[in-house]
């Protein structure tokens, strides 16, 4: 499957009871909602999806999110793999426009609402809009402490983290950040403790990086340490 497949879209609307359909019309922005488009689905049953932003300025040529989305019986099976994100985008005149980050974090939180307490999304962190995340991960900065894993744990989809920085058997593609929903609220406490160990332990160490990585990433590690702390040891 790629985003050059032609012939086998559908608007969401005509499939309400996929998952990708209940993004389908959410706001995400001042004038900007998500349109949704359905492809086919895949070997396991996982719908292929691509978002576009439109508003009142019309619609991008370009998507904004290609990706899979897929639910099962039980947690674990509920995910979302966002496969493509453009975070510059082309209008019909011409013009390209970013994507500004309180739009990309109310992408995510969409995608959001089809993972439950327990689920995933995965997102790529090979495009050129994922430098820094990529860098970062390469020199073991905490996923909390990235660009992406902030966007993913501001979006709630950040209790935990697993980094693909590899192709498992060759078959995972682009290398991914995986954030996951707790399980509940004692599991997310667990989980934010030692999240606030390892970016404590980062900070002691940040020094020895790249200067251009430390200015990247060292407000995000004291953004989500303020945050962790008050609500796990206060």
């Amino acid at each position: 499957m790629t985003t050059s497949d032609r012939g086998v879209w559908v608007r969401a609307a005509s499939d309400p009871l996929a998952g990708p359909a209940a993004w389908d019309g959410l706001q995400v922005g001042d004038d900007v909602r998500l349109e949704v488009w359905l492809g086919p689905r895949n070997g396991v049953g996982a719908q292929y999806f691509r978002c576009f932003l439109t508003s009142e300025q019309g619609r991008p040529d370009d998507f904004v999110v290609f990706g899979l989305q897929h639910t099962g019986p039980y947690p674990a099976m509920c995910w979302v793999d966002v496969i493509e994100y453009h975070e510059t985008l082309t209008m019909p005149d011409g013009r390209a426009i970013g994507v500004p980050p309180g739009i990309e974090r109310a992408i995510f939180q969409a995608l959001g609402t089809s993972v439950p307490a327990g689920g995933h999304v995965m997102a790529e962190y090979d495009s050129p809009g994922r430098r820094v995340t990529a860098r970062a991960l390469e020199l073991r900065v905490p996923p909390a402490a990235t660009p992406l894993g902030t966007v993913l744990r501001m979006a709630g989809l950040g209790d935990y983290f697993r980094d693909w920085y590899y192709a498992e058997g060759g078959r995972e593609g682009a290398r991914k950040l995986q954030g996951f929903r707790a399980l509940n609220e004692q599991h997310a406490r667990e989980r934010g403790l030692e999240m606030l160990v390892e970016l404590r332990a980062f900070m002691a160490g940040a020094a020895e990086l790249d200067w251009g990585i430390q200015a990247q990433t060292r407000p995000l590690a004291e953004a989500a340490i303020a945050d962790l702390s008050e609500r796990y040891e206060s």
